[in-house]
This record gives C-alpha cells, sequence and structure tokens, in this order.
C-alpha cells in the first residue's frame, strides 16, 4: 500500500523486524522493549527509536529520550541529554531547559554529569531569568553547591554586577 509515495506495508515490516531484532538480541529486558513498542506507537520514526533503543539505557532514560521526540525537540536537541552518563533526573533538567525555550549552547553550560540536578536547575533559571551567557558562567561551577549559585544567581538577578559577585563571592 503507497500512501503520499509511502511504502507503509515495507515501513511497517522494517519496525516489527528492528523490535524482534531487539527483542531476540537478548541484551534488552521487558519494560526496555515497552519503551521501544510506545514510541513506535507514539509515532517516533526508527532513526528517532535508535537514539534510546540502547541496553544500557534503563527504561526510565529510554521514557525521557521518547518523551523530548513527542513533545517536539530535534533530534540535535535530545542528543545533548541522550548519553549514557545522566541520572533520568538530571536528564529531566536538561529537557526542561529545552521545554523553556533554552538554545542548545545555553543547555550545554549544565551538561556535566558532576553536577546534581539542582545546581543543573540554579544554571537553568539564570537563563529563564534572562542572565547573559557571561553571567551565568560566573557561578555554573563545580566549585559551588547548589545554595550557593543560588545566592549568586540572585544577586545578579537583583542588579550586582560580575565585579561585585566576584569581589562577594569568590576568595
Amino acid at each position: 500500500m503507497l500512501l503520499y509515495g509511502f511504502d507503509i506495508i515495507a515501513y511497517d515490516k522494517t519496525i516489527e523486524q528492528f523490535v524482534e531484532d531487539c527483542e531476540n538480541s537478548g541484551n534488552f529486558n521487558n519494560d526496555q522493549i515497552q519503551q521501544i513498542r510506545w514510541g513506535f506507537r507514539d509515532g517516533l520514526t526508527i532513526e528517532q527509536v535508535k537514539l534510546f533503543a540502547k541496553p544500557e539505557f534503563d527504561d526510565q532514560k529510554m521514557f525521557q529520550i521518547c518523551y523530548g521526540f513527542e513533545k517536539g525537540l530535534t533530534i540535535d536537541q535530545v542528543k545533548v541529554y541522550a548519553g549514557v552518563k545522566f541520572h533520568w533526573s538530571q536528564i529531566d533538567q536538561i529537557y526542561l531547559g529545552f521545554e523553556h525555550g533554552l538554545t542548545i549552547e545555553q543547555v550545554k553550560v549544565y551538561v556535566n554529569s558532576k553536577f546534581n540536578r539542582d545546581q543543573m536547575a540554579q544554571i537553568r533559571y539564570g537563563f529563564e531569568n534572562g542572565l547573559t551567557m557571561e553571567q551565568v558562567k560566573l557561578y555554573a561551577s563545580l566549585e559551588f553547591n547548589e545554595y550557593q549559585m543560588e545566592n549568586i544567581r540572585e544577586g545578579l538577578e537583583n542588579g550586582l554586577t560580575i565585579e561585585e559577585v566576584k569581589e562577594k563571592f569568590y576568595v
């Protein structure tokens, strides 16, 4: 059957074969296979599903990646947070950045598995609240915990200059 010049039956067989290959590989558990099936059921392409159909991703990570596609994120945006090195709560912070309109460049400032989710959130809040890249980079450092980051961010949002922040927070 052709629809708009596309062979739907051949595409369905390709999807079925892909899922069957994943099942037969012995590398995926039932929850992971279910996430792969849900991705196709929700209209994702094979290219999109291949980005999360990896044995090293648990079903939570697979869900977060799939969810990003379902919400309209591009493959380039999803690739930013699709890495194995992130806990699902960190992936959530990365996704939220894109959902709230941050650019890939801005999100990459906090794409570091050594930041905890609260540190990532403080960096994200700075961009969301209109701070510049230079301002955010003042506190987007592993030397600061999330409370210190929050204090610096709020200082900048309330009018502290970069020089004042450096005097007050850098020893």
